[in-house]
């Protein structure tokens, strides 16, 4: 009888765990579904509001700079109140900036929406983590952060779909609907399954530091800040000035973090060689994620003439090639270990970069759309092998106790890194695109001004009868693919110095 009653216990242990499982993959389901759906709009939006490159840089970098600056602060509260209580809150926020959303009627309203949903992705993604490493431990930590990259690779593809669906029929202020609709459905799924592990720990001081949120935050502003102006001219005063003040406030806030008895980052989780691989090696994916879908959808809305919901589809090869990566995950890991493998993803990303910008050279239309397929199957690839292997390595190093200040400090890398792919990526591509619009509108008798991005000047020609509208378009167009080139070139080499800077630091790393 006892040991019946012993595997009755074990198995309704098991099932708790799957259902906990299913709901920390669903809440970072939709969570990439909102990320990509609203990049998938963004031209929609750049039309209906009159939102320059600039503009738009802000609207998806606004949500990338709160999420950074939140989720230390969101790691410091989950191991003092509750990592469950604390992802609640989080989920709660996207519903509050839906509601925001839905009415906004200007830019400025739309970037309070968007940060507020930064603010809750800062919560929510790493309190999942945290409870995944929690439930989870040794091999089963492996699987349980597989499914989760898996979720969030499958919300990229899901996210072009949906946000085309509903751009295409409602207009981009439908996403705002359908999310507030989706998050509350997640609260209450997660609420009724997911146990409360992994605290509250009322040992622990419940004092917040604020200077060190306040430092943190200000340091990243200004840095975003002098990245999206840098599309005028990494020289310009509003460039160079923003960037350095804002790193030297971040190197203030690490410096102080590190005496402060209080500490809201646990820095010394970086003497370890695996963690203090993985942090930098993380950033990169999002890197190169949060660029691509940055740059991508005007290219294949604006310059080739597809829908929203077509532009979403052309992005599948990335998420499809994601996917195969994530499922073989395990597979390349037992047999180059965790180091090899992130190795390999990084490469991967630096030669799907390469070729995606190659790909513009071709004069061939059907070669360059080739091209760029393939592009984004290597990257992709690179892109699921990736996450799991770096997050159960670096995860698997952490002490439960600090499950919560482990995977803030991870998330904290990884939104750096979104912020400089889009600041990086939009800035390069802004100034390139500025460049060449120039280069070719002279020669041929236009305006050599542009409208601000591809999309609006592609709006500007619409004003414009018989061939001179058809001369610009084609002038955009080319000025666009021609500053790809630059955008993606550079991105590989940011990927390359990363890989080597990565393989030194895990020389003396486990597998």
């Amino acid at each position: 009888m006892d040991e019946t009653n012993e595997k009755s216990l074990n198995e309704k242990g098991q099932k708790s765990l799957s259902r906990s499982l299913v709901c920390l993959c669903a809440a970072e389901l939709v969570m990439m579904v909102n990320t990509t759906a609203f990049n998938v709009a963004l031209p929609n939006i750049a039309e209906s509001l009159g939102a320059g490159m600039a503009e738009q840089q802000w609207i998806v970098s606004s949500y990338n700079l709160v999420f950074a600056a939140v989720v230390l602060l969101a790691g410091f509260m989950g191991d003092r109140l509750g990592h469950l209580r604390t992802m609640l809150v989080g989920l709660g926020m996207f519903v509050v900036a839906s509601a925001i959303g839905l009415a906004a009627g200007n830019v400025p309203v739309l970037l309070v929406s968007r940060s507020i949903m930064g603010a809750g992705a800062g919560v929510v993604i790493p309190m999942g983590q945290a409870l995944l490493g929690i439930l989870f431990r040794g091999p089963a930590l492996s699987r349980a952060m597989t499914a989760w990259a898996i979720a969030g690779t499958l919300g990229v593809p899901f996210g072009p779909l949906v946000g085309g669906v509903l751009t295409t029929t409602l207009g981009w202020r439908g996403i705002f609907g359908f999310d507030g609709v989706v998050f509350l459905a997640v609260i209450m799924v997660i609420r009724m399954n997911v146990p409360r592990a992994g605290g509250p720990r009322k040992s622990r001081s419940l004092h917040v530091p604020w200077l060190s949120v306040a430092m943190m935050f200000a340091g990243f502003t200004l840095f975003s800040a002098g990245l999206v102006n840098a599309q005028h001219g990494i020289l310009a005063t509003d460039a160079w000035i923003p960037m350095t003040v804002g790193a030297v406030l971040t190197a203030a806030f690490v410096l102080h973090d590190r005496m402060s008895r209080n500490p809201l980052m646990e820095l010394g989780l970086m003497r370890d060689p695996s963690f203090g691989a993985c942090a930098p090696a993380l950033m990169m994916l999002n890197f190169s994620m949060y660029g691509i879908i940055f740059i991508m959808p005007a290219y294949l809305e604006t310059v080739l003439r597809h829908d929203a919901l077509i532009g979403g589809m052309l992005l599948m090869p990335l998420v499809v090639a994601s996917i195969v990566g994530a499922r073989v995950n395990g597979w390349i890991v037992s047999r180059i270990g965790s180091r090899g493998t992130s190795l390999l993803a990084l490469g991967c990303l630096a030669a799907g970069m390469l070729t995606i910008g190659a790909a513009m050279w071709w004069p061939d239309v059907t070669m360059r759309q080739a091209t760029v397929l393939l592009g984004q199957i290597v990257a992709g690839f690179g892109l699921g092998a990736g996450q799991p292997a770096m997050l159960t390595w670096a995860m698997g190093r952490v002490p439960v106790g600090q499950s919560g200040a482990g995977s803030s400090l991870l998330t904290v890398f990884r939104q750096f890194g979104s912020i400089i792919g889009v600041g990086i990526f939009g800035s390069i591509q802004s100034g390139l695109y500025a460049a060449g619009f120039r280069n070719l509108a002279l020669p041929v008798g236009l305006n050599p001004q542009s409208a601000g991005s591809v999309t609006l000047d592609f709006q500007r020609a619409a004003g414009f009868v018989g061939a001179a509208g058809n001369m610009m378009r084609q002038v955009a167009s080319r000025a666009y693919e021609s500053a790809m080139t630059g955008s993606f070139a550079v991105a590989a080499a940011v990927i390359a110095v990363t890989l080597g800077i990565v393989a030194l630091i895990s020389r003396k790393a486990s597998r």
